[in-house]
């Protein structure tokens, strides 16, 4: 079964919460860090999409048969939209077993033919598989999705399978045809950049299962006030979360500028700064990230060919 970040979502709002946030070990500081997710404008709305997908009748019943997409590209955030959504559907104990009505599996470019059949078995909590043919182990996963009343499949990272090269994408397909018509027993949503889409708009069978509606995420689009706006609303939010003293004033005029050249407005792109940015805090026992810190994790950063050096002295409010 996949195991979610302990994902950190409430905000200090008082000094004395963010005083008590201070004093916490810096262990409990790291991962707090390490796991800030902020639910910002898009990420709710995408998250209300998939709710939609998943039971598109209010007060209904979870919805089967059809699949979607979560089209974004790299480190928009996606993963962490998916993540929390899965994890708000616990496995829960019954008469017969567990049932696991929301799964969330993350595909890899490694995987063999037989893998998407035993990542099913794998997060339906059974840890092995038994050695038998291809066919015969798809049959048995979708058995499997039936008797844990799984109603939804979310597959992170889809592009790995649809670009599979020969059998193993004939095989990846064939499965998730299977589930969704055959057995009829869920929905399947999958996840990753444009080609996800493209490649579901050039199979005439896999388009016809729901029409394949796309839930969009984005970066912020810094050229644009709105876009400039959001992501400064996004960075107070951060800043709101993480466990320090005082605010960073991570979304002041003084960083702003820099963080959209470090990110261009990614929201995973600019969290790798900040995170790295308030390690460097916590061990240097600071009220907040300092513009070294963000300077520090900023240059260590810089792609190749790059010469400005952002978060420098020159920083002003």
């Amino acid at each position: 079964m996949m195991i979610f970040p302990n994902f950190h979502m409430t905000p200090f709002l008082s000094d004395a919460k963010r005083l008590e946030a201070s004093l916490l070990s810096p262990g409990e500081r790291q991962e707090m860090v390490k796991n800030v997710l902020f639910p910002y404008e898009q990420f709710l709305t995408v998250s209300e999409q998939i709710q939609s997908f998943h039971r598109p009748v209010k007060g209904g019943q979870p919805d089967t048969g059809w699949m979607a997409g979560v089209i974004g590209q790299f480190r928009s955030g996606k993963t962490f939209i998916l993540q929390n959504f899965a994890r708000q559907f616990q496995p829960k104990q019954t008469d017969t077993g567990f049932e696991h009505q929301v799964i969330y599996l993350q595909a890899r470019a490694d995987w063999d033919s037989l893998e998407l059949g035993r990542q099913i078995y794998l997060a339906t909590g059974i840890p092995t598989t038994p050695r038998i043919s291809t066919s015969t182990l798809n049959t048995k996963a979708a058995r499997r999705i039936i008797e844990c009343g799984v109603k939804l499949i979310i597959i992170d990272d889809a592009h790995c399978l649809l670009g599979a090269a020969g059998r193993r994408r004939t095989v990846f397909i064939s499965l998730i045809k299977y589930l969704l018509d055959n057995v009829n027993a869920c929905n399947v949503l999958l996840a990753g950049p444009s080609i996800v889409k493209q490649s579901m708009e050039n199979d005439m069978q896999m388009i016809g299962r729901g029409g394949f509606p796309t839930f969009n995420v984005e970066g912020f689009d810094p050229k644009t006030v709105e876009g400039r706006t959001k992501f400064r609303i996004f960075l107070h939010g951060v800043d709101e979360r993480l466990p320090f003293r005082t605010l960073s004033n991570l979304s002041s005029k003084r960083y702003v500028a820099d963080l959209v050249e470090v990110s261009d407005g990614s929201v995973g792109m600019v969290m790798n700064i900040v995170i790295a940015a308030a390690y460097r805090a916590i061990n240097d026992g600071t009220a907040c990230v300092m513009p070294e810190h963000l300077h520090q994790a900023a240059k260590e950063r810089m792609p190749t060919g790059k010469t400005y050096i952002p978060f420098g002295e020159g920083a002003t409010e």
